[in-house]
């Protein structure tokens, strides 16, 4: 009898060591092991970032409000902002998310929303895909993640219907910093952005594990940065700049101004126009292509380099705004400069005023061929 039980435990040892364990039960029973999302679902409902609705369901295809979002983006990435008491006397007081809108407001997630929204305004209804890039940008903006010219200039030029945000508009440098950094996708084929469309709660969580991974990514130094890529041309060594070559202020104003002959005021330029210098070298798409185009009138082959200030912006520079639209500076004033540009509002346009202040609020990169 020993004996047999002997065998009897043996077998029942082998027979656990060589039948592998069963996957664990999904978190929530409406997002099975095949469902589309089903791995991002659990991840985030692990982390804590993300709950249910009720009765083990998660509903994957139910809408986000602006107030969910808020909440599954600020558990996930800002857990400490998250005040023990909301303030009293505020438009959320009272709200079940009463700390996660003042933890918004606190982190300004509304500063990239459109002129006519807010927190409030959001805060109840269904989040478009455009109002949860804006959020996406600012929790970028938090963690100083940034994304290479490369990327950003391919994704300005393979979004369809980027042209439906004007470049005064918040949201526009969102999506195209979303689409650079692989944290949101078309919703077609053709990469189309569709940004007025609703946003799901299976959608949220797959973008919200894409942000965290770009977040860890950059923590652990392994997200390329804007300037990863080597310039065609490398910064001269300094002291190895000739001066010889180099146009003066009024020079440089005087040949783009010529290029208003044959690119006037009005003339169409979108994304679709390149240019190439005379040696056969791209110089890019959209403004990017317009900017060299002028730049390379003025300087020819003089060897560039990043200017840290506007303070010390010349007439002939180039302003990378907002990582989204690039301009040439025609003049120089003391809170502002006067530019031209290509592809603003899919025209060229000479003469708009900007101010610092408006700059600097978007952030900015200025090249310069002028001698350092």
């Amino acid at each position: 009898m020993k004996r047999l039980l002997s065998l009897l435990l043996s077998l029942t040892v082998i027979i656990s060591l060589s039948v592998p364990a069963f996957a664990a039960d999904p978190f929530f029973l409406d997002v099975s092991q095949n469902h589309w999302a089903y791995q991002f679902v659990e991840q985030a409902a692990k982390e804590g970032w993300v709950s249910g609705i009720g009765n083990g369901k998660f509903n994957p295809n139910g809408k986000v409000t602006g107030a969910e979002w808020y909440t599954m983006v600020i558990r996930a990435f800002f857990p400490d902002k998250i005040p023990d008491e909301a303030p009293a006397g505020q438009w959320y007081s009272g709200k079940w998310y009463a700390p996660y809108a003042a933890a918004g407001d606190q982190l300004e997630f509304a500063e990239r929303l459109d002129d006519y929204a807010t927190s409030q305004d959001i805060a109840e209804r269904p989040l478009t895909r455009a109002e949860m890039a804006a959020v996406i940008f600012k929790v970028l903006s938090w963690y100083d993640v940034q994304a290479p010219e490369d990327k950003l200039l391919e994704a300005e030029q393979s979004i369809p219907d980027i042209n439906n945000y004007a470049l005064e508009d918040g949201r526009r440098g969102p999506i195209i910093k979303c689409y650079a950094l692989g944290i949101l996708a078309g919703t077609d084929s053709k990469g189309t952005f569709n940004g007025e469309a609703d946003m799901t709660r299976a959608q949220a969580a797959v973008t919200l594990c894409r942000l965290a991974d770009v977040i860890k990514a950059k923590e652990n130094g392994t997200l390329p940065g804007p300037d990863d890529k080597p310039d065609p041309k490398p910064d001269p060594e300094p002291g190895d700049q000739t001066t010889a070559n180099v146009p003066t202020e009024a020079e440089a104003y005087d040949a783009i101004m010529a290029l208003q002959q044959d690119y006037p005021q009005g003339m169409s330029w979108t994304n679709d126009n390149t240019w190439y210098d005379d040696k056969g070298n791209s110089r890019g798409r959209g403004c990017v292509a317009f900017a060299a185009l002028c730049q390379y009138t003025a300087f020819g082959d003089v060897p560039g380099h990043y200017v840290d200030s506007l303070d010390d912006v010349k007439v002939g520079d180039s302003i990378r705004i907002g990582n989204y639209h690039t301009v040439v500076v025609l003049e120089k004033k003391t809170n502002s400069v006067i530019v031209t540009e290509g592809n603003f509002d899919s025209i060229i346009n000479w003469g708009r005023e900007i101010p610092f202040s408006e700059i600097e609020s978007a952030g900015y990169k200025i090249y310069s061929y002028y001698p350092n």
